[in-house]
């Protein structure tokens, strides 16, 4: 079994289709942001990386609150760039495996750790999916026998969608301007694993979060500590 040592949080995009003129990693929920709950649920982790662009400063500021041994990596071309290419300049000084999730991603806790503990038992990429859930979703067929992702696509609907999240190496991405899941169709069939976790990309996706009855948000704005001890 193998420790994951890397995460990877893909933050440098504008959030323009949410139209609140700010990173959605710093969308407010509780008493804190976006990007904290992520923070903690890596507190494991000794070595995140964050990829910045749009306002980095007002994001770097506030993740180095939480936990001051972060790493960032710029992405200065983040108007014209995709996530896969704000993941490919992060991870290109990796040799082992890393875990990647977008930065607008509200991840129930325990699916989470079982997520990295099922990556610390595999020597294969995983893609992580969810329930169909949100307004512009990227849709997986999935082989219920093998459990692995055997195609990505818009239509037609299907009963889950890919969550951004997944456990990769960089052989897996290339510094193509196109969607990750678009280089990931390249590997497929890929593993496959379920978590409990909600994107929020659109106006809709936060009124229905906000709607919702979800027992695990709850638990999630119950992390108040400002401060995550990482240990050596």
């Amino acid at each position: 079994m193998r420790t994951i040592k890397h995460a990877i949080i893909s933050a440098a995009g504008l959030g323009s289709r949410l139209g609140m003129d700010l990173p959605k990693c710093l969308l407010p929920f509780g008493q804190h942001k976006l990007i904290y709950y992520q923070l903690q649920l890596l507190a494991n982790i000794g070595n995140v990386t964050i990829v910045v662009g749009y306002k980095e400063r007002e994001v770097m500021d506030y993740a180095r609150k939480i936990r001051s041994d972060l790493h960032f990596v710029r992405n200065l071309n983040y108007r014209q760039t995709s996530t896969a290419q704000s993941i490919y300049l992060a991870c290109q000084d990796l040799n082992e495996p890393f875990i990647t999730l977008n930065s607008d991603l509200l991840i129930q806790p325990q699916s989470f750790a079982k997520f990295i503990q099922h990556c610390e038992t595999n020597n294969t990429p995983i893609i992580g999916y969810t329930k169909h859930q949100t307004s512009d979703p990227v849709f997986i067929q999935l082989d219920q026998k093998s459990k692995k992702v055997i195609a990505f696509q818009r239509t037609p609907a299907t009963s889950y969608e890919w969550c951004g999240i997944a456990y990769l190496t960089k052989n897996c991405i290339m510094n193509t301007n196109c969607y990750l899941y678009h280089q990931l169709e390249n590997l497929l069939p890929l593993t496959a694993y379920h978590l409990d976790c909600y994107e929020i990309d659109t106006p809709e996706d936060l009124n229905k979060l906000y709607a919702s009855d979800k027992a695990w948000m709850k638990t999630l704005l119950t992390m108040e500590n400002e401060q995550i001890t990482v240990e050596a």
